[in-house]
């Protein structure tokens, strides 16, 4: 069945994905260590090798995903009419007029990865105070192949051998615009073979460790490390096929901004002769058919390139103290840290630093100070120009023209059959492909995602804990902690709403950074076991009979307890319009917050907001907003839960011990409400109707042991 999705808040009529899921999955992995021990020292010699086997295949939307949006059917299609409540997306799928819709066809693949490390570690007592550790690990990872070879390499830099000599700008209302000429167009397939089976290893990786113990008393330890880690490769775990080994049909509705209706579900009053949603034809993969031209006139979105895959590195450092007190208490206080750098950016959902062919933001700024200088938010006159038909510069390549320009081949390049479904056979296409690095391509030119992303965490970590005496023991730990990162969710982007952490602009990364997505400032944990004091042998009731000693005596009390900040929120611009870009408002007052708490909105019933739309605005057709990634002085709702236990055991006879229990998390019942609407503009904007689902659950058990 189709995926059919709606939006305006209506529940979608279908919405499931990937459900025939086939996967086998097969990890090998061998280790071998040396000890050698001489004198104060203790030396380590290693290696290992771990081999992933990985068959997978997703048909993920096979017949189909659609999207009806109630813009349709509003008084102005397409012009964002639709969050002034106009429109109704039945209403659209009754006019038989999609949104967006396409088909994915996609075949099983056999990949293979490997990571491979040696190692050496002396642990060295230097004096009977202190010991030293020093290590030092050399690893790498080599990026999957596919047993089929049914990879592909984008090349940003490589060269197609064609040169365009027309503006970019090929709107006649418009003639004052001038971003230069296409000229020579870069940008070429590499496919796997014999000489390149996978991306370029990243062979580096050398991480020096160390480590120290100092006893300064009998009851003071002072410890300390530092070291160097490697993430694993980001291209050692894909699980598709090259682009041109697949497809990815877009079914193109309207090809005029909703004017006449292109593409159809079946006939109907306006297009009786229709049956087809690819009228042109659909064309199936191309394969390696067009050497380094494939995927023009459609998107590729290779997951490599011929770009080094390089491991992130992570620098952690401690150092801490840990003293014992009267009372068998022991306290330790460290200070943690880590930076990371070489990071995957997060993206997904056409946002992502792996899509190199997007608009640049020196050619939007150019627009919006020539189209909309006054920044009017009711003003969609960028999102008019970059949609506006013009005409099609490469239609040579792909059919026979009446009056060929000079720079076109001398015949058609694309056979017809294999680009029966590519807007580019036709007479215009939308004048923003024009403007972007790689317009041969219609929509994304991908690989690799940038790896330059970098974290930084600072934390101070305080742990304690009393040894069993006097019927009591207890342990826990308390942090406090700033954690800020360019980039929180890394290729996991797709998951949830973790789509939010996708950057705003694709070639301003540096405005990025800042509170991550993980960060809570504090969190305490701790942990308690209690042996109620009542009973046989107890402090009371040490004379108790065997039978009352069985009903009230011997019974133990566990509680954990857990205290922990809310994360920071992402807020979006619902009704933006960022080309190629993640779109935030513009934060034009301090006061973020209605006032009221969480319970309280929730409460409600979602009549009232948690967040304040007053301070969030529009900052106009495609203008980025002032909003930063994530706002550390919103959070959501934090934890305060208490689970406890109570348990007893009864000795039967020798050899012989039943065991009862009764437990409860979240005893308390205390609930913890999920982020509210994060949407500026939607409408329902902070509300908050949701919980994490951390109901009060209760369970009993027994235990017999013999």
């Amino acid at each position: 069945m189709p995926t059919i999705n709606v939006d305006a808040g209506m529940t979608s009529l279908f919405n499931q994905c990937c459900v025939d899921t086939h996967f086998a999955h097969t990890l090998v992995s061998y280790s071998s260590a040396l000890q050698w021990a001489k004198g104060a020292h203790s030396v380590t010699f290693g290696g290992e090798q771990r081999v992933f086997f990985n068959y997978f295949w997703q048909p993920d939307n096979p017949t189909g995903i659609f999207d009806f949006s109630r813009d349709v059917t509003t008084s102005q299609p397409n012009a964002g009419k639709g969050d002034d409540n106009e429109g109704n997306p039945f209403a659209t799928i009754l006019t038989g007029f999609a949104y967006g819709a396409s088909l994915h066809l996609v075949p099983a693949v056999s990949d293979k990865s490997k990571e491979t490390a040696f190692y050496v570690q002396d642990n060295w007592k230097v004096t009977p105070k202190l010991t030293v550790n020093l290590g030092l690990r050399y690893e790498w990872s080599t990026s999957y192949t596919e047993r089929f070879n049914r990879l592909q390499f984008s090349d940003f830099t490589g060269d197609t051998g064609f040169s365009i000599p027309l503006s970019r700008n090929q709107d006649p209302n418009n003639p004052e615009l001038d971003f230069g000429q296409i000229g020579n167009l870069a940008g070429t397939t590499v496919f796997a073979g014999s000489g390149r089976r996978n991306s370029p290893v990243d062979r580096n990786n050398f991480a020096p460790r160390l480590g120290f113990a100092y006893q300064l008393s009998s009851n003071t330890v002072v410890r300390g490390g530092a070291g160097l880690f490697y993430g694993m490769n980001v291209a050692t775990n894909f699980q598709y096929a090259g682009p041109s080994f697949a497809k990815t049909a877009t079914m193109y509705f309207t090809k005029d901004d909703y004017a006449t209706q292109f593409a159809c579900l079946g006939p109907s009053p306006l297009q009786p002769n229709c049956d087809s949603p690819f009228p042109g034809g659909l064309a199936g993969p191309q394969g390696t058919t067009y050497g380094k031209l494939a995927q023009w006139g459609f998107g590729n979105s290779s997951d490599l390139d011929t770009g080094t895959a390089r491991n992130a590195e992570i620098y952690q450092w401690n150092l801490g103290i840990q003293h014992l007190f009267p009372g068998q208490i022991v306290v330790g206080v460290d200070y943690s840290a880590g930076r990371s750098t070489h990071l995957p950016w997060a993206g997904a959902g056409g946002i992502s630093t792996r899509n190199r062919n997007f608009l640049p933001s020196s050619i939007r700024n150019a627009l919006v100070a020539t189209l909309n200088p006054t920044h009017d938010p009711n003003n969609n006159a960028v999102t008019d120009y970059l949609d506006t038909e013009v005409p099609n510069p490469f239609q040579c390549f792909f059919t026979t023209v009446a009056s060929p320009a000079s720079y076109c081949p001398a015949s058609p390049i694309f056979n017809a059959a294999d680009v029966a479904d590519s807007r580019y056979g036709d007479d215009t296409i939308p004048q923003s492909l024009l403007l972007e690095p790689y317009p041969q391509f219609d929509g994304s030119f991908e690989g690799l995602p940038t790896l330059n992303a970098n974290s930084w965490y600072h934390s101070l970590q305080v742990r304690f804990q009393k040894r069993a005496s006097h019927y009591i023991s207890f342990e826990g730990n308390y942090t406090f902690s700033k954690s800020t990162d360019d980039s929180s969710a890394g290729r996991n982007a797709w998951l949830g709403n973790l789509w939010l952490d996708n950057p705003q602009l694709l070639d301003d990364l540096r405005a990025e950074h800042g509170i991550s997505s993980n960060d809570t400032p504090h969190r305490l944990t701790a942990a308690i076991i209690l042996d109620l004091p009542v009973g046989k042998d107890r402090w009371i009731g040490g004379g108790m009979n065997h039978v009352l000693n069985g009903i009230i005596g011997g019974w133990s009390l566990n509680g954990v307890i857990t205290l922990q900040s809310g994360q920071p929120l992402a807020i979006y611009n619902s009704v933006g319009r960022l080309a190629d870009g993640n779109p935030r408002p513009e934060v034009i007052c301090s006061q973020l917050r209605s006032g009221l708490s969480y319970r309280q909105a929730a409460a409600s019933g979602g009549s009232l907001s948690y967040l304040n739309q007053d301070c969030f605005a529009d900052p106009g057709d495609n203008i980025p907003g002032n909003a930063p990634r994530h706002f550390s002085n919103l959070r959501g709702d934090g934890i305060r839960n208490l689970d406890l236990s109570l348990s007893k055991e009864f000795k039967i006879r020798e050899g012989k011990l039943l065991q009862v229990r009764a437990e409860t998390f979240n005893s308390f019942n205390h609930q913890r409400f999920a982020f509210p609407d994060l949407g500026s503009g939607d409408g329902v904007f902070g509300t908050v109707t949701s919980t994490t689902g951390n109901f009060r659950r209760m369970q009993f058990g027994a235990r017999f042991q013999f």
